[in-house]
């Protein structure tokens, strides 16, 4: 059975279009695409997702398991891609089919299924990233073995890659995994954003959700931080109802939100005071001491949150506490 899932409605318009085309051993997912899939992994023979690739990769990401136990997958957007699947289990058949109904190019798989022709989508699938950049096209260029320069300034581990992808000096495409903002770089730039970060926020009772907005902004206007690695916001349980901190994270997952199915936003992460009190922090307060029982709250908030996320892992205060209108912010990075 092929299982077709869409992101939106006007491409379920597509999926519904697609299946009728492919014949009766099709089903279209309905509901929420992470519980679709979930419910009907293990009776699909093959999966075709209609969404951009990265956010296929990770909405596929938790299901995946041996080889054999995997059902092709397809991804459809401007290319017909083939994720996983496409020799053995059929993929590179079917997204042929669907770029011949669709008149779009396929992008088929070639050579072993578990190694060298979904390594950038495993990538980014394991480091939970947003991209920026043709993932298609520079996963083309590496299965075709085309020398690929990898940048990694946080040395995070990725896991063995292919032989042509590496810090070579010299190639038309860079990968650059990094959760800060880059520059475009020469040449063709994939830019992966990995969920290091964790936000710490202190704030004033009544503070409103353009305040709090503001503060986040210098994250990356003033440090350099790419904001969608944001992989959770931490806080006193003073704050866990306040309104303007809820709203302000509301409009970060709008604005900064890669949007992609299966990807959980960043939730806010509370903890009582005398739990705070304990973090050692740069830049204590005998004021927010008096206030709320802990001479921290974003920095201690960010240390704490980070620590529990990392599990074992190495954890920096990367943006020490600034300070905004009736609100603090720090930045805490997931150092592996």
């Amino acid at each position: 059975m092929i299982g077709i899932f869409a992101v939106d409605a006007e491409l379920r318009k597509a999926a519904v279009d697609l299946g009728a085309r492919l014949g009766p051993e099709t089903v279209i997912g309905d509901g929420p695409i992470g519980q679709a899939l979930q419910r009907l992994w293990g009776r699909l023979g093959a999966v075709v997702l209609f969404m951009p690739t990265g956010a296929a990769v990770r909405v596929i990401a938790p299901l995946l398991g041996s080889a054999e136990s995997t059902p092709a997958i397809v991804c459809v957007n401007e290319f017909v891609v083939v994720l996983a699947g496409g020799s053995s289990g059929g993929g590179n058949a079917l997204a042929d089919r669907i770029a011949e109904v669709l008149d779009r190019t396929a992008v088929p798989s070639v050579g072993h299924d578990t190694t060298g022709d979904t390594a950038l989508e495993r990538l980014v699938a394991g480091l939970e990233a947003s991209v920026d950049g043709d993932l298609a096209g520079c996963a083309a260029a590496l299965l075709e073995g085309e020398p690929i320069r990898l940048l990694n300034p946080l040395e995070l581990p990725l896991g063995p890659l292919p032989d042509n992808l590496g810090p070579t000096q010299v190639a038309r495409w860079t990968v650059q995994i990094d959760d800060r903002v880059g520059d475009q770089g020469v040449g063709e730039v994939l830019r992966v954003v990995p969920r290091t970060l964790v936000v710490g926020l202190g704030a004033s009772r009544g503070v409103s959700g353009d305040e709090v907005s503001s503060a986040l902004s210098k994250l990356e206007w003033d440090f350099g931080l790419d904001l969608r690695a944001v992989r959770a916001f931490a806080s006193i349980d003073l704050k866990a109802e306040e309104r303007g901190v809820l709203q302000a994270i509301d409009d970060w997952s709008f604005w900064h939100g890669d949007g992609g199915a299966g990807e959980a936003p960043p939730r806010l992460l509370t903890y009582p005071a005398a739990t705070l009190a304990q973090v050692p922090v740069p830049n204590p307060s005998d004021v927010v001491l008096a206030e709320t029982g802990t001479p921290s709250v974003a920095e201690a908030a960010a240390l704490h949150a980070a620590t529990l996320l990392a599990g074992g892992q190495r954890v920096e205060l990367v943006v020490p506490k600034i300070k905004g209108e009736n609100v603090t912010v720090a930045a805490a990075r997931i150092r592996p």
